[in-house]
């Protein structure tokens, strides 16, 4: 685009150049440009960009060209901010760059400030607090402060992804170096800077916050003379298409920046998560409520296109997203043209095509269930009839259909003379039992919502290899209606293969058919304390015939290595024939290099404090039976440990997910200690030096990466008879046993730890290193 510079700024080396587009601002670029000249920093170029202004803004900015010598005013046709500001970056002569829009205002020393702490710090760019102002009021943005954006310190985009909730330009510092090859796009007009300040991000690499206010953005409340960050309401399907093509070109950069796959695909997701949720929803609903046919075509299209453009596991990740092409949409369907619905049907479709079953449980879990099955059936049967039916039933509410629910579900023994348990368990599974067995493969858990851990990976892989087949997942749910009931006990009875991941009551004394492959993918690695029916008899145990029925129907238990196939035979009641050390598909991202670095580069920029220390994390085991084990008596002295062990240190706490109380950390602690309980274990461990644990199997899944491991078991002989060991416990274990708070401190000072030892207890219990074990029970055991 070509540009004319009217008059040149006379300032030969500024420390900070001032980038400040001007259209059609004629009743606010007064204050904008006193602001910038009333600056507490000297050697400040301004650059004045007219973008085709025909309200006297023009004439405005020559004006004070004339006046101010360190003014330069350039003028271009109409094209837009981006272009005004890729054209100011081409006379741009400062160290630094700070771009203005031209009705906002900068704080008398926010440029100081910043100038200040990019020199100080050294960083590519340097961010602080904004805030919004009006004629009457001004505010924080809060979604900035929810998601953390404008904490004080050194950052980057990968260890903080918070950073995406401000891809503004106009509140930053950056250094000319990094931006200078830079350029927005110039074919949109929305969004169009988001490409610009994720690639500086990208390529800067370093960013620094500031914790005081250094820019001031003005919200306008005439609405015949909006800004453009207001455009989105006064031409949502402008903007929508706009937004839609800021992604495609950011996500270029993504690709292009970040070599990492693993931190490529976190950070994709965010970014998705992020554009979505404040960018296109707000388009969405403009169209949605207030379009016509051919712009929401338009837009079910570009939707349609969009998720075709993503791989399951983006999808997979983008609640958001989910929400807005099921229930969302469903809840205003009626505002969708007739001619557009065919479209809308096409998107949804594609959508459930792509869902898990860990994305479809959380949205069954939403206040709109039934929404998002009614929205399933209209995928399944390519028809809209069933969205119909559930909004006319909903609109009947409770004067019909609703109250005659109510009915059904208050008086369901009375009508049928059994629970709706029984009914389902005892009177439909049976007849269920008598269909064609399907190409069907049904996960169970009651540990997790979402797939995760082994299920995870192996849910992946099956993608992979077996796409030919239907995969449903029955997660952790409060209750479920008895459709639900129903229509899990149906894909149970039908399913040619089920895995399972622990104990599974719903299955409970149920014999399933005989055709079907029931596989235990256990979640713990190696064999540590006894456990089914090997622990019977001792203190924390369970009946006989509760296990009877817990394990009856296994056909497969997949476990680590060949050592401890008679364990695991023993403790489920199967012949050892059917129990495969085929590898435990959640220690898979141990022999990831890409995911281990991705997850240090996350904790050092979540947790700060734990920089250049060495992490020592004590994950200890529950104790006692299911009242007991919610609450853990700390026996490891935290304060003890701080005064002994210094500032070389930091600990981490990670109680077992049974524990749910009696962890705290003192307040003068908490620069040394850290309740993780909430952190993935494995993402933990991987940021582990040395591991202090008891009796639990955490240890297996630790030996992989071969650091220190250290037992503080200060109530081994109450333990062994709660629920005892398959092996003699301290000729067992890879590394010292101690029994006091001092033991802990002296063994950890000597560093007496012997690596051998634990490098052979990893060979004993793994039999394959490779990091494939998912991929080796898929292809062992999916015939």
């Amino acid at each position: 685009m070509l540009y004319e510079i009217i008059k040149g700024s006379k300032i030969a080396e500024p420390k900070i150049t001032a980038i400040v587009p001007v259209y059609n601002v004629i009743s606010y670029i007064d204050e904008t440009i006193h602001s910038l000249l009333n600056q507490t920093l000297k050697d400040i170029e301004i650059i004045l960009v007219d973008d085709g202004s025909t309200d006297g803004s023009f004439e405005k900015i020559i004006s004070y060209g004339e006046k101010y010598d360190n003014i330069c005013v350039a003028k271009e046709p109409n094209a837009g901010p981006g272009m005004a500001r890729n054209n100011g970056l081409s006379i741009a002569k400062g160290k630094y760059i700070s771009f203005v829009d031209s009705d906002d205002i900068l704080p008398e020393r926010a440029l100081e400030i910043m100038y200040e702490a990019a020199e100080r710090e050294q960083v590519g760019i340097v961010t602080g607090i904004s805030v919004s102002f009006n004629n009457s009021r001004s505010w924080f943005i809060g979604g900035h402060f929810k998601k953390g954006v404008f904490k004080k310190g050194r950052k980057t985009l990968l260890q903080n992804p918070e950073m995406l909730y401000t891809l503004g330009p106009c509140n930053k510092l950056y250094r000319r170096d990094v931006v200078q090859n830079i350029r927005f796009p110039d074919s949109i007009k929305v969004a169009e800077d988001h490409p610009f300040v994720i690639e500086a991000y990208l390529k800067s690499n370093n960013i620094y916050t500031v914790d005081e206010i250094i820019y001031n953005y003005r919200a306008r409340e005439d609405e015949g003379d909006i800004s453009l960050s207001q455009i989105v309401t006064a031409d949502p399907y402008a903007s929508f298409k706009d937004i839609v093509a800021s992604i495609k070109l950011s996500d270029v950069l993504f690709k292009q920046y970040v070599t990492n796959p693993v931190a490529l695909q976190k950070i994709r997701i965010d970014y998705y998560d992020r554009i979505i949720a404040t960018d296109i929803w707000p388009a969405y609903k403009g169209i949605l409520l207030n379009g016509n046919a051919e712009t929401q075509t338009k837009m079910f299209d570009a939707f349609r296109d969009l998720l075709d453009s993503m791989d399951f596991h983006l999808f997979n990740n983008l609640g958001v997203f989910q929400r807005l092409l099921t229930f969302e949409t469903i809840n205003r369907y009626t505002f969708i043209k007739e001619k557009a619905r065919s479209s809308y049907l096409r998107a949804l479709r594609l959508a459930y095509e792509k869902l898990d079953p860990g994305s479809f449980n959380k949205l069954l879990s939403s206040d709109f269930p039934k929404e998002v099955r009614a929205g399933e059936k209209a995928a399944k049967r390519n028809s809209v009839k069933p969205i119909y039916n559930r909004l006319v039933t909903r609109k009947l509410g409770s004067t019909i259909s609703a109250g005659f629910e109510k009915i059904i579900l208050a008086n369901w023994r009375k009508l049928v003379g059994v629970s709706r348990n029984f009914y389902a368990r005892r009177i439909a599974f049976p007849f269920y039992k008598l269909a064609k067995k399907q190409r069907k493969i049904v996960f169970l858990t009651n540990k997790h919502d979402v797939l995760s851990d082994s299920f995870k990976a192996v849910y992946d892989e099956l993608i992979l290899q077996k796409p030919d087949y239907q995969v449903v997942g029955y997660l952790k749910q409060p209750q479920r209606t008895i459709s639900e009931l129903l229509k899990m006990y149906k894909d149970i009875a039908t399913a040619e293969y089920v895995f399972l991941d622990d104990y599974y009551r719903q299955i409970y004394g149920l014999k399933l058919r005989k055709d079907s492959e029931v596989i235990q993918l256990w979640h713990a690695a190696g064999a540590f304390k006894k456990f089914g029916f090997s622990s019977i008899g001792y203190a924390d145990s369970n009946t006989e015939s509760f296990e009877r029925d817990a394990h009856q129907n296994y056909t497969k238990v997949v476990v680590s290595s060949s050592e401890i196939v008679p364990f695991y035979a023993e403790a489920f009641g199967v012949d050892e024939k059917n129990v495969l050390p085929l590898g435990v598909p959640r220690t898979d991202r141990f022999f990831n290099e890409d995911y281990k670095a991705y997850i240090k580069t996350v904790f050092e920029g979540k947790y700060p404090a734990l920089k250049n220390k060495k992490i020592i994390t004590y994950a200890p085991t529950f104790r006692g039976g299911p009242g007991e084990r919610q609450q853990f008596i700390m026996n490891l002295n935290i304060r003890r440990l701080a005064e002994q062990l210094g500032d070389e240190y930091a600990l981490i706490l990670k109680m077992h997910p049974s524990v749910v109380r009696g962890v705290g950390i003192p307040f003068d602690l908490q620069e040394f200690a850290f309740n993780m309980s909430g952190e993935d274990i494995n993402d933990v461990l991987i940021n582990t030096d040395i591991l202090i644990t008891d009796y639990s199997s955490v240890v297996f899944d630790f030996s992989i990466m071969e650091k220190p491991v250290l037992f503080y078991a200060y109530d081994l002989e109450s333990y062994l008879g709660e629920r005892n060991f398959y092996y003699n416990f301290e000729e067992f274990v890879p590394g010292p046993v101690v029994r006091t708070n001092e033991e802990v401190i002296s063994t950890i000072k000597a560093n007496d730890f012997d690596l051998n030892k634990v490098r052979a207890f990893k060979e004993r219990f793994f039999d394959d290193l490779d990091g494939k074990s998912a991929e080796r029970i898929v292809k062992e055991l999916i015939k």
